[in-house]
């Protein structure tokens, strides 16, 4: 594994040789821009500034013979054969991501109880989803039958995009997805939107509080913040009318037994919640 450190100081990451520098990236949380990610764009154009690359593949976009010389590559197209540092943009807010419409596959259905599912959809080989932890999409099928969800995956895993789907009376798309929808089925993402998302150029703790599957966006938030190997102080709070409302506590606690800086706390709402809090806090 080499490391790739970004000219600013804000960021380093672990790569292989093999895989293209923007891939390792996209897997250690580390929002560099890019768009296609297939070399048609450009956006991943960086400046290699010390460090051997190579060239993994081809790409369409046409990069000037001055900066080449200069020593701008595509990101999507080229990796580290040593440790390397890059001059490359980086998503710093919503505003830099695009509105995207994607065809999306659905690859496994969890149902957790009989009002609520966890859908896993995968998203075509040739295209990405690009998103910032903690915003949602509008997924709808080809009746227009549709629902807001927030995205429960790690931009990290940007192939892969889970949802957390409650029962809802007289909801169209929720009847679609406990009485018809099946693995295979393919569905309709229009997105992302939102900005309760983190700003990762600060070091303070973090404190998340979740109620019912309000835990999904937090859940991509915590996915996305441990990706980055930081160590940053994190405490959650889920809140639930039950155990059974806590419906990914055994995650939660193997986050909490895995990571120092993690700490977990569980609320039932048929506690005393005022008294619970107190109780994290006392001497």
């Amino acid at each position: 594994m080499h490391t790739v450190k970004l000219k600013s100081g804000k960021y380093s990451f672990q790569a292989d040789a093999y895989e293209s520098i923007l891939d390792a990236a996209i897997r250690a949380g580390v929002p560099l821009n890019y768009g296609c990610s297939n070399g048609n764009c450009g956006l991943c154009k960086a400046n290699i500034v010390s460090g051997p690359t190579a060239q993994i593949r081809t790409h369409d976009f046409v990069i000037r013979d001055a900066d080449k010389i200069q020593g701008y590559a595509l990101m999507c197209s080229t990796s580290c054969q040593g440790d390397v540092v890059i001059d490359a943009d980086v998503v710093t807010s919503v505003s830099d991501i695009p509105v995207q419409k994607l065809r999306i596959k659905v690859r496994k259905i969890d149902r957790v109880s009989d009002d609520l599912a966890i859908i896993t959809m995968q998203v075509p080989r040739t295209v990405r989803l690009r998103f910032i932890a903690g915003q949602y999409v509008r997924i709808y099928d080809d009746q227009q039958r549709s629902h807001e969800y927030a995205i429960a995956s790690c931009p990290c895993d940007e192939k892969r995009i889970e949802f957390h789907v409650r029962k809802l009376e007289n909801d169209a798309f929720s009847s679609l997805v406990f009485n018809h929808l099946s693995i295979g089925d393919w569905l309709n993402i229009q997105g992302p939107y939102g900005d309760f998302v983190i700003d990762d150029t600060k070091e303070s703790p973090i404190v998340m509080i979740a109620f019912d599957t309000g835990f999904a966006a937090i859940k991509s938030l915590l996915e996305h913040v441990t990706a980055q190997d930081k160590d940053r102080s994190i405490y959650l709070y889920w809140l639930a009318c039950g155990v059974e409302g806590l419906y990914l506590d055994n995650l939660c606690r193997s986050w909490d037994d895995a990571l120092d800086e993690m700490h977990y706390i569980p609320l039932h709402m048929s506690r005393n919640v005022n008294e619970i809090l107190d109780s994290q806090y006392e001497g």
